[in-house]
């Protein structure tokens, strides 16, 4: 394989160990960090149970069968099952640590003590930092977006919060742990000792969520839902939805863009007035996309530099302009389960992306 054609993380080996009785949001962001290093080329071992990772059935369910969710986060990487609660399990896993770059796992987790005292740099997932009393505490990713202020954020003020869709909690702790995974492999390839790395959850979404936090030392208050008082808003158009979005330096040509001479009104002329007349505001953008198309509005905002942003379902994400033009998704090959497509790490390496291989099926 010629220089140009190398994978970037080709030459390194990493332990994933997946405790069997460790929150699903842990092991999801265990597997994710896991994912990403295998696309990019690294040999990524994913230790299972003997009942394999519960996340094998997991929704949601693919039609012929198993967890979609699995498939997704676990291409490229090979299968290893283990007993970790007998000492024949437990020496198979020290074996490997003692010839890996890195070993990726979950706290609590009986393999800790083991992970820490071996060849492999450690790299830790927890829910919480060690500095909080919960660190040990039954945890879900819906308690974690809540005490993050992430649930204060989606739906209508009057009503409950909406628990935002996917799993955002644990892909943020899962890209985090990721990157000090590099971090560590870039330490190792220059001859220095990499130090462990332990990614907490709640931490990953304060960061994600640094507004809240910024939002209540500057002013005592959190940002949190605003409904129709709300500066951003998704408004109705002719075949679906569009979410109104510009900059303080875009609002010359959002007026320029819209075309109504009220917006001249000298009452939106700053943000703190659109801000304080904001129903008068949106009473005189909302006609204006009721008789356009998703795209018109696109092509028509983006040639005034205005990112305003059509809404897609998931279907419909499969045929975006932007998704088709870079190959995002692609079709591969199940040995068991027939065509899958899953989407690709949104990067490229030498002008070419990182086409995932199917994840291992539980051997037998």
């Amino acid at each position: 394989m010629s220089m140009p054609d190398r994978l970037p993380l080709e030459r390194f080996t990493i332990v994933e160990v997946n405790d069997r009785d460790v929150p699903l949001c842990l092991r999801l962001a265990t597997s994710l960090a896991g994912k990403i290093a295998a696309d990019l080329g690294a040999t990524v071992l994913k230790v299972e149970p003997p009942s394999g990772d519960p996340v094998r059935h997991a929704p949601p369910l693919l039609p012929q069968g198993g967890s979609a969710l699995f498939q997704f986060l676990n291409t490229s990487k090979r299968s290893l099952v283990l007993d970790l609660a007998t000492d024949v399990g437990r020496a198979a896993l020290d074996k490997l640590l003692d010839t890996a770059d890195a070993v990726l796992f979950e706290e609590p987790a009986s393999i800790a003590a083991m992970a820490r005292a071996t060849h492999a740099t450690a790299i830790e997932i927890a829910a919480f930092p060690v500095e909080m009393q919960a660190a040990h505490r039954p945890v879900s990713e819906f308690t974690i977006l809540a005490l993050g202020g992430l649930l204060h954020m989606v739906g209508e003020p009057d009503r409950k919060p909406l628990r935002l869709g996917g799993h955002q909690a644990s892909y943020a702790a899962g890209l985090t742990a990721f990157t000090g995974l590099a971090g560590a492999l870039a330490a190792r390839d220059a001859g220095r000792t990499a130090p462990s790395v332990r990614v907490s959850l709640a931490e990953a979404v304060q960061w994600v969520n640094w507004k809240a936090a910024s939002g209540a030392a500057a002013s005592g208050a959190s940002p949190g839902r605003e409904g129709k008082r709300s500066e951003f808003q998704i408004v109705p158009c002719r075949d679906g939805h569009v979410a109104i979005v510009y900059t303080v330096t875009q609002w010359q040509a959002t007026r320029g863009l819209i075309g109504d001479p009220r917006l001249g009104d000298p009452r939106f002329a700053t943000r703190a007035g659109r801000r304080q007349h904001v129903a008068e505001l949106y009473d005189i953008l909302r006609p204006w996309f009721t008789d356009k198309t998703r795209h018109e509005i696109q092509a028509l905002a983006q040639a005034r530099g205005v990112p305003f942003g059509p809404v897609f379902s998931p279907a419909e994400l499969l045929d975006s302009e932007q998704y088709v033009a870079r190959g995002f998704f692609a079709d591969i090959a199940h040995p068991t389960l027939g065509k899958l497509r899953l989407p690709q790490l949104p990067v490229q390496w030498n002008g070419r992306s990182f086409a995932p291989k199917p994840a291992p099926d539980l051997p037998t």
